[in-house]
């Protein structure tokens, strides 16, 4: 058995990073449009539909108040999904993982660079509902941009739980316990389509 032993995390993580990224930039285009699709549809029928029967949440429009928790929920998803879907095909059907072993590369630059790719991608995510939001006069200044930095550690936080999720997952289906007791709660009861304080006790 192994001894217990913290990560040693270098430099070496960048090309994991970089390769993940080059592999998204092939594929960008189907990936960009559910970047602006998803959130435009929220806020179109939920922010516009449910907003008018809503009218105002602390004194913001509805539609408002949606785009921002739209913002830091959708980071939270996009790690989630890239470090548990394609982390575990990259670790498990492709082998890709066991590829880069191969090269002078430790597990701990692998999962490292894993998870600065999901935060890299909660960050793209959050850019693109900020820039939907902004086309939509949602955005009242250019300080909406300091939520980026924030939606790349969301990113960061989320994928890193769920790699471990990933490394003790013996199929995509174990995933759906994850999603079911972790995700979706957090999702629905976390303040996105209505203020904690109108919640009943």
């Amino acid at each position: 058995m192994r001894d217990f032993a913290l990560p040693r995390f270098s430099a070496r993580c960048l090309p994991v990073w970089r390769r993940n990224a080059q592999v998204w930039i092939k594929l960008s285009g189907p990936s960009l449009v559910g970047n602006f699709g998803e959130p435009l549809l929220y806020l179109l029928a939920l922010g516009y539909g449910l907003g008018g029967f809503i009218g105002e949440v602390d004194g913001l429009p509805y539609i408002v108040f949606l785009a921002t928790g739209i913002v830091c929920s959708s980071a939270m998803n996009t790690a989630t999904f890239e470090c548990l879907y394609s982390a575990y095909t990259r670790m498990k059907v492709q082998e890709t993982w066991s590829a880069m072993l191969a090269a002078p590369l430790s597990l701990d630059d692998i999962v490292l660079g894993e998870a600065l790719w999901a935060g890299t991608k909660s960050l793209i995510s959050a850019s693109a509902i900020l820039l939907v939001a902004a086309l939509l006069g949602l955005v009242d200044g250019w300080q909406a941009v300091g939520v980026l930095p924030l939606a790349f550690l969301l990113g960061c936080c989320f994928g890193a739980m769920a790699l471990v999720v990933t490394a003790i997952s013996p199929s995509y289906d174990f995933f759906l316990y994850y999603f079911t007791l972790v995700i979706t709660p957090m999702f629905l009861l976390s303040g996105v389509f209505l203020p904690l304080e109108s919640v009943p006790g």
